[in-house]
């Protein structure tokens, strides 16, 4: 029996063999012909986009900084993204002396510097800075400044090698006090009062006040512990610097001084730029006409900011902003004449034109009244 299974299953591999040999091939797939590859074409090499720094004292959210941001996004874009500005305010590059020095070095391209804060290097600057001289503020002032830049050799050396753009001024400084209202003269005695400028801590010591030295930073908590009774400011860094938040009264209408501030660039930055960019800068950059549309909007600002200043005010229960007459202002002004004529004969002892400055500065701050 077992011979017989043996022999049965000896022939059926025999013939899986066998059939199997003879089975059809299974066809190959046939071939799709590849196209050849495309020769690859060489990329230009990525241009990088000029970039520039910008450094300034100021906050980013004021409005000198804000305007000047609007400007460098029209550039960057009429450029098409060739030419970039990228800002550092705040200090956060350099300190608010160190500024316009920064720029002359190359450590930035463009800059705003203080010019309240350099006295002594920009002596011709300060022009503005007398109290008083003008009526309205902005952009009265900074068109006033820019038109006697354009018009003295002397004002412009003191900015080389460097070049201004165009000027700004924040708004008129006027008053905020925390424990006593001031609307004449006899209440400014013996007021310790917050002044920055050589020319504002003289106009105030001739009514009687008492300036007090402190920084801008330290401002709010000198009003807070008493170290000042008043600051004298401009609303847009009252609301800024929540001033009005350590203090009561508020007295407008003094237009007491007016910081104008420059915006400057590193000339041997602008050399360098390409010719194209160099027009579509030069286009983008009128100074007068910058000088007007900033000053414009620095007035819309401060007149928002003044708003909302009385809208807390009105919250808190404090007494409304008091609006200085314009007798009592003249009675102020007649006090503080004769700072003009020390400028004046100042800038004369040093060789330079005060005397015909000051009378072009009243002038122009007619013109553009």
């Amino acid at each position: 029996m077992k011979r017989v299974i043996l022999i049965t299953l000896t022939v059926m591999l025999a013939s899986a063999i066998i059939f199997g040999g003879c089975a059809k091939p299974a066809e190959e797939a046939p071939t799709t012909p590849t196209t050849p590859a495309a020769p690859t074409t060489p990329t230009a090499p990525e241009v990088k986009p000029i970039e520039w720094r910008y450094a300034t004292f100021i906050p980013a959210d004021e409005s000198q900084v804000v305007k000047t941001m609007a400007w460098a996004k029209r550039l960057e874009e009429a450029t098409g993204g060739r030419m970039r500005i990228t800002f550092y305010c705040a200090e956060s590059l350099v300190k608010i002396g160190g500024t316009l020095r920064a720029c002359e070095a190359g450590t930035c391209d463009i800059a705003c510097p203080a010019t309240s804060v350099l006295p002594e290097r920009l002596p011709l600057s300060m022009v503005t800075n007398l109290p008083m001289m003008f009526s309205h503020g902005t952009p009265q002032a900074a068109q006033t400044w820019m038109a006697l830049y354009n018009k003295y050799e002397e004002l412009r050396n003191e900015y080389l090698p460097t070049k201004v753009l165009w000027a700004q001024n924040p708004g008129a400084t006027n008053l905020v006090s925390a424990n006593k209202p001031i609307q004449t003269l006899e209440d400014l005695k013996g007021l310790k009062l917050r002044t920055t400028t050589k020319y504002e801590v003289k106009g105030y010591a001739l009514f009687g006040a008492v300036p007090v030295p402190v920084s801008g930073l330290e401002r709010y908590h000198a009003l807070e512990r008493g170290i000042t009774d008043a600051n004298s400011d401009d609303w847009q860094a009252v609301w800024t610097w929540k001033l009005h938040e350590v203090s009561k009264y508020r007295t407008d209408g003094i237009n007491w001084t007016h910081h104008v501030i420059p915006t400057i660039i590193n000339v041997e930055s602008y050399n360098k730029l390409p010719e194209d960019i160099k027009r579509i800068f030069d286009e983008l950059t009128p100074a007068m006409e910058l000088s007007r549309e900033v000053g414009k909007y620095h007035w819309e600002v401060q007149s928002a900011n003044t708003e909302k200043i009385k809208e807390f005010d009105k919250k808190v229960g404090n007494p409304p902003f008091y609006v200085l007459p314009e007798a009592e202002r003249q009675r102020w002004i007649e006090v503080i004449l004769p700072l003009r004529e020390e400028w004046a004969s100042e800038m004369e002892a040093k060789g330079l034109p005060g005397r015909a400055m000051l009378a072009d500065a009243i002038a122009f701050a007619e013109q553009y009244k």
